[in-house]
Formats: C-alpha cells, structure tokens, sequence
C-alpha cells in the first residue's frame, strides 16, 4: 500500500512536523511504503491513500481525492478563522463558527483581507472536510468541537498522541522545584503562573522550560512582581522530559483550550505530580491523574501549588 503524507511548507519545523515524522516511521516499520511531500504532486493516482497533517489552504485540500484522503486535525484551525478558539478578549470561543461572530472577531487578529476571505470560506471549508473519507482527532474534546460544527461524528476517529520517553540521559540542576514546559506565547499562560506565584505564602521556584514572543513581556512581570530571585528562563531543551523527572511538580496553566496537552500527559506517564487549568484536552490528556483547577482561577491555581 502506498501513502502520501501532505505538510503544507513551514518555516519551522514543529510539534505536527515531528508528529507526522514519527507516524510515517510506524508505517514504514510496518511495511508500508510513505513519501512525505510538501506541495500537491502532479499525480496523485498512484497512492492508495492520502493522509494529510497540515494544510490551511482550501484550495489545496479540494485537490485531493476525497474518498481516499484522511485528514489530521491537530488544532483548532480547521473550524476556526482565528486558528486559536479564543477572541482578542482573550475568552474561550465554544461557538460554532458562522458568518456573523467569526467576522466580528478574525479581523481583528489577522489582516482583513485574509481575514475575510477565512471567514466567508468557512461553510465550504466544513463541505470539504465532511466529505472526505475520515477524519482523525487526538481528544474527545476535538471531536465534539468538530460535530458541534457541523463534521458528522462517524467521519471522526479519536487517536491521542502516543508517548515515547526519551532516555533520561540529559543533565539538569538538582533544584527544580515548579515547572513549566511549552512556548511562550499568551494561551499558554504563564503570566497568570507568575500571578499565581506571587500570592503564595511559601517561595517556591519555578524553571521556564521553551521560548517565544512573550519572554521578555514575562520577565519584565518577573520582576514586576518580585518574583525575579525566584524564576529562571531555561530558554529551549532539547530534552523537556529530563527537566519533567527533576521536577517536584510540572505546571500547566494553558487558558486556551489545549487540543490535548501533551506535556500534561508526559508528565503524568513519568509519575510526576502536575497541576493545570481544566479545559479543553487537558482533563483527557492527564487522565485523573493531576489536581485540575477551573480556568483562569489565579488564586486557586496558587492554592493548588500551596499544596503540592
């Protein structure tokens, strides 16, 4: 059998890149045969079977055979034109999208133009999308967000990610007290982990595993709140899981609604305590297995940590 994985060009190479990497790797090692391409080939009847994992252009997706494509959905990108689920207001959308709320809430996020042309495209996105052979999620939470808007639940098959443990071979401080491991970027929540913190009685630490757009912003309300003697910006590891085993406990303060939360589930499987806002994939991603707080609770965030 032959198959063709489809990733739009990125510039970066990024959680669903490795992700399709190592799914493509299974198959070979089943004995499948896989070529991984970045644009659309000129031929597509050779292969039995088209899994794409990344494409945001609709036009692109219309040229695959829809009864033998199986589409990868990894985030909200698919059902959302803001790509997030959450508004400039910094609210949780759990909307479906239609006309009237996506066009008073992507322009204000990406320019109008394109914009625009997302939301207007929506309907025809969802035609597309519900018309090819399947469609695959990684939480029931993303199933019921695409049935909600309109991919009918029998297309949708639910696979969360599976978790490989790296060797534990990477050398990290002996002090890691709080932990926080993913980008910096405003859904991911670690100002409110910094507010959280600032309420605490006891002086915990916390090591800031990741980079991104938000580091200096973050630091700065380090500082702000007296926190800067406490909390130290590790930048990128290549091995998150080391700091994960060194941890005393892994913290994910994710507002926006995680697909899944694979580091909550990584911390989990390495018997480590963590503590996260209960949204989105996160509930499933930890399996009863972490102390889960309403969402954007600062203060029973910091009571959750007192406690820890």
């Amino acid at each position: 059998m032959r198959t063709l994985f489809y990733l739009e060009p990125s510039a970066a190479r990024g959680g669903i890149e490795i992700f399709a990497e190592r799914h493509a790797a299974a198959l070979r090692a089943a004995g499948r045969e896989v070529e991984i391409a970045h644009e659309v080939p000129a031929d597509l009847a050779p292969f039995d079977e088209i899994v794409v994992h990344k494409c945001t252009d609709l036009a692109t997706l219309e040229r695959f055979p829809p009864e033998r494509t199986v589409f990868y959905v990894h985030d909200h990108d698919p059902i959302c034109p803001r790509s997030y689920a959450y508004t400039p207001l910094r609210r949780n959308c759990t909307r479906a999208s239609g006309i009237w709320p996506c066009l008073l809430c992507a322009p204000l996020c990406r320019a109008w133009r394109p914009a625009l042309a997302r939301v207007l495209s929506q309907r025809r996105r969802k035609r597309v999308l519900a018309r090819l052979r399947g469609l695959v999620v990684i939480s029931e939470f993303m199933k019921s967000r695409l049935v909600a808007n309109g991919i009918p639940a029998e297309k949708i098959r639910v696979e969360p990610p599976t978790i490989e443990p790296t060797s534990g071979g990477t050398a990290v401080p002996p002090d890691v007290d709080l932990l926080f491991v993913g980008q910096l970027i405003r859904g991911k929540g670690v100002q409110l982990l910094l507010r959280a913190m600032a309420r605490m009685r006891t002086r915990r630490t916390l090591d800031i595993v990741g980079a991104g757009n938000l580091e200096l912003a973050l630091r700065a309300l380090a500082e702000k709140l007296g926190l800067a003697d406490r909390v130290r910006f590790r930048g990128f590891q290549t091995d998150p899981q080391a700091w994960m085993r060194a941890a005393a406990c892994v913290v994910v303060p994710s507002f926006w609604q995680e697909p899944y939360g694979l580091v909550a589930a990584e911390a989990v499987a390495l018997g480590r305590p963590v503590v996260a806002f209960a949204i989105g994939g996160l509930p499933e991603a930890c399996g009863g297995k972490a102390t889960l707080v309403p969402p954007g609770d600062i203060a029973a965030l910091a009571a959750a940590l007192e406690n820890i």
